[in-house]
């Protein structure tokens, strides 16, 4: 019975494959620039959203971010991801980002082909900029 239970369990997991991988991406790289945010020059205020990914290649969990390129004074800011078209997003996660990077411990599940996009806004009231790039986990969902 056990070498029974066995097979069809390594023939499930070989079935599934899951991936790590980054949005944005290129057509002829596994990973594209970064995708550019800019705050508004208003002290907290957000800026527009900048498209992540149209559409997720894959169901996939979210798993986090990383930050590059920052310019501009900013010493406080926020980083806000969402899913959903565009003018009407909505919000999945709020994070501070005095580091340069966000992960969160449990996977959040986006379906295929769903808009990713992220927004920032910061204490200096100028339209300082960071670059961002989302880490999903694809597929087994």
């Amino acid at each position: 019975m056990f070498a029974y239970i066995r097979a069809i369990y390594n023939r499930l997991v070989a079935t599934i494959a899951i991936v790590y991988n980054v949005y944005p991406r290129s057509a002829t790289t596994v990973s594209a620039a970064a995708v550019t945010m800019t705050a508004t020059a208003t002290a907290w205020v957000y800026g527009s959203y900048a498209q992540i990914v149209a559409a997720t290649a894959a169901s996939c969990q979210f798993m986090g971010f990383t930050l590059e390129n920052f310019t501009g004074a900013a010493s406080q800011g926020e980083v806000q991801i969402a899913t959903g078209g565009a003018g009407s997003e909505v919000v999945f996660g709020t994070w501070q980002v005095t580091v340069p990077e966000g992960i969160i411990l449990t996977g959040l599940n986006i379906p295929v082909g769903t808009r990713i996009a992220a927004r920032y806004r910061t204490s200096t009231g100028a339209a300082d900029t960071v670059d961002i790039k989302v880490n999903v986990l694809e597929g087994g969902n």
